[in-house]
């Protein structure tokens, strides 16, 4: 699947990209548990995609293939990586480029998936508020907005463990 609204991109909305991810409408507003698993592994990582060169950062080498078939760029390098273990329930926030925070919140793992809220905040005012389900030890990859030197895409993930 490719990146068919540029124009979003250029505004600054974030565009959604399902990398074995399902989107729920689902209320989260109550924790739930998950009594097998004590906590969860949170990442975020910022990644500047853009067409300046044919090179791309090593340790994105694994996710090469997903970038190249969604987003229409030619150069992809990590420019923040953070990883946070949480409790079931707990918040986590993560500072990315550009003025934003992003805000998880896992929910429950169930059928080797885990739920969790996610909010994107730029200012005071959420750009992005949704829940999603993502296989264990996936990503989801999240594109947009503009940067000057190309596009900001995240990459959020999930790890749960015991």
């Amino acid at each position: 699947m490719r990146v068919a609204f540029p124009h979003l991109l250029a505004s600054g909305v974030f565009l959604l990209v399902q990398l074995g991810t399902t989107v729920l409408a689902e209320d989260f507003s109550e924790p739930l548990s998950s009594p097998s698993l004590d906590v969860v592994e949170v990442r975020i990582g910022a990644v500047l995609a853009n067409n300046s060169s044919k090179e791309s950062d090593q340790r994105l080498v694994a996710m090469h293939k997903q970038f190249n078939s969604l987003f229409p760029y030619s150069s992809y390098h990590l420019i923040k990586e953070e990883r946070q273990k949480v409790p079931w329930g707990g918040k986590v926030g993560f500072d990315i480029p550009g003025g934003r925070y992003v805000i998880v919140v896992p929910k429950e793992y169930k059928g080797d998936r885990v739920s969790m809220k996610v909010m994107v905040i730029e200012g005071a005012r959420p750009i992005v508020d949704t829940a999603l389900s993502l296989r264990n030890h996936a990503t989801l990859l999240v594109g947009g907005p503009r940067q000057p030197d190309g596009v900001l895409i995240l990459s959020i993930g999930a790890d749960a463990m015991n």
